[in-house]
């Protein structure tokens, strides 16, 4: 049993031994690895990018971006990577010592630290192809920059002529540039690159706005010299042709305006001259916009003559159609008060309506008069031909109410006669249906129903017979007469559906009345109530107790009742 024992325990630490053994050999993979890595990064290529610069004028700033950048690599060769030597040492002594956390952590230091090289390999790589980019960028703009400066004094050589008294200081200008160009070569021949891109991007900017300049200078001349005189010109002889042709251009004021304009104009030549071209423009613009203000006015003139020229038959039209209305609607309204009443306030209105009307006959006369005369400023008649048209087109639609109005005072009385008759053939037919019905009797509400009908419809003929009848009164009347006609049609309807209904149930449940006695007190309560007129509660009192006889009569004798309807 003791040598089993001693079996047990001996494999038990050959396999702790082997499990031991196989970890550490996981283990030193990961040195491995690690080593590898560093290998690696000692040969990444930061010495060919340094190559890079050695072709640029390595002084003065590019030498210390050289010196800085070689500096930088050398700590890392020289101090980082030792400090992942000692790492990988440290890790794979640990690791023959078993310690495999503490391996892990040396590992992790030293992975860490390798993470920093490349991060910085990467920014000091980025670092010289910006420099580098840059130095290509800024010769870029140096030559452009000679480019322009050749183009621009060529041009003011060869048309001098079309940049007036600013050609002496654009060439002046231009002349500054080379200097400056010069400079540019210094600082790049010095190693002072950075300072060589600011140096060059501005004076590239400066010598595009110069540029811009030279090419707005020309159209800025033709403006002053030749367009602008040119449209003063049109604009003041075109008003002398509309005046003659009887234009009254009088608040347009175009000679002041004009004269003011050139004033201004005056100041821009010098203002080129100096360069100051924003100024210039900002002049120049403001003269095309008081230009645009006058032509806006003078065309607004010219199609106010047009619409009034359009306008002038429709409104003597309808002046004339009102006129003749009004005269008509007042001879109508005394013809028509003898037999029907008419409200005061329409007559007040018609009375109205003629003064109205003459007042815009006299305006629309004086109007014309003044249009006969040698200048007429046409806005402000059109304005006041379009008051009055708006207005005569308003008279117009309420005259037109009015007579509407009086129109249908004969059609209204004679549509209330005909339905006043109407109404008293219904209910005369209607309480023939109840007195030939089989109800015990007529119920005392149908007779009272009759007689108030009756009464409404006496009354109604005697206001027929007098003379002026309020038509809208009798209107009123007549619908209310209507309204009691078709309520008692309803309710008739109904009493003599629930009459046949209640007997029909009745009838049927005669045959029940023997074997049933509960039943046949029901339908002698039913037959009570039949005989005092209340149908409907016989309804509900025989429906229920044949319902406890003969679950679903009701509604099939219900259906056959409506049929027979």
């Amino acid at each position: 049993m003791a040598i089993y024992i001693t079996l047990a325990v001996i494999i038990i630490i050959l396999i702790g031994i082997g499990i031991m053994l196989w970890l550490r050999t996981s283990k030193r993979n990961l040195i491995t690895e690690t080593e590898q890595r560093k290998q690696k990064i000692k040969q990444l290529p930061f010495q060919d990018e340094l190559a890079k610069l050695k072709k640029l004028n390595v002084r003065g700033e590019a030498k210390d971006k050289y010196d800085q950048f070689k500096r930088e690599w050398q700590t890392v060769l020289q101090e980082d990577l030792k400090v992942v030597d000692a790492k990988i040492h440290d890790a794979d002594a640990e690791l023959d010592k078993f310690k495999f956390s503490q391996s892990e952590e040396s590992i992790a230091d030293a992975n860490k630290v390798m993470d920093g090289i490349e991060k910085k390999y990467t920014r000091l790589t980025q670092s010289v192809s910006e420099l580098i980019t840059t130095v290509e960028t800024s010769d870029k703009l140096y030559n452009e920059s000679k480019q322009i400066y050749r183009e621009t004094k060529r041009e003011v050589l060869a048309n001098r002529h079309q940049f007036g008294d600013a050609a002496d200081l654009i060439e002046k200008n231009i002349e500054a540039f080379y200097p400056r160009l010069e400079q540019y070569e210094e600082l790049v021949e010095d190693g002072h690159y950075i300072k060589a891109s600011g140096h060059i991007d501005q004076l590239n900017t400066d010598m595009k706005r110069m540029q811009e300049d030279m090419n707005e200078i020309p159209l800025l001349i033709k403006d002053v010299q030749k367009e602008l005189p040119g449209q003063f010109q049109d604009l003041k002889f075109g008003c002398r042709d509309l005046k003659v042709e009887g234009y009254n251009l009088d608040h347009v004021k175009v000679d002041s305006t004009l004269q003011t304009l050139r004033g201004k104009l005056n100041l821009v030549e010098p203002l080129i001259g100096r360069l100051e071209l924003s100024k210039a423009e900002n002049i120049i613009n403001e003269i095309n916009d008081s230009l645009d203000d006058m032509y806006d006015l003078i065309e607004h003139e010219v199609k106010s003559k047009n619409t009034v020229e359009q306008s002038k038959e429709i409104i003597t039209d309808e002046l004339f159609h009102a006129k003749d209305m009004n005269y008509t609607l007042q001879t109508e309204i005394e013809y028509v008060k003898e037999n029907y009443y008419i409200s005061e306030e329409d007559v007040h209105k018609v009375r109205q309506y003629e003064n109205e009307i003459q007042n815009l006959i006299s305006v629309y006369d004086e109007i014309l008069g003044e249009m006969a005369k040698t200048n007429v400023r046409y806005s402000e008649v059109e304005d006041n031909l379009l008051y009055i048209e708006e207005h005569v087109k308003v008279i117009n639609q309420n005259q037109q109410k009015i007579q509407n109005h009086l129109v249908s005072l004969r059609e209204d009385e004679a549509t209330a006669q005909q339905n006043t008759l109407r109404v008293q053939t219904k209910k005369e037919e209607i309480y023939r249906k109840l007195l030939a019905s089989n109800l015990p009797s007529v119920p005392e509400r149908f007779i009272i129903m009759k007689n108030e009908i009756d009464h409404e419809i006496r009354e109604v003929n005697k206001i027929f017979s007098q003379r002026p009848i309020n038509v809208q009164f009798v209107k009123d009347k007549v619908s209310n007469i209507v309204l009691q006609m078709n309520k008692f049609e309803d309710e008739t309807t109904d009493v003599l559906i629930n009459a046949v209904h209640a007997e029909t149930l009745i009838q049927y449940g005669n045959r029940y009345r023997k074997e049933n006695n509960e039943l046949n007190k029901s339908l002698n309560e039913a037959e009570r109530l039949f005989a005092n007129n209340r149908y409907k509660r016989a309804i509900e009192i025989a429906e229920n107790a044949l319902e406890k006889v003969e679950p679903g009569i009701s509604n099939k004798i219900e259906e056959e009742v409506n049929k027979q309807q």
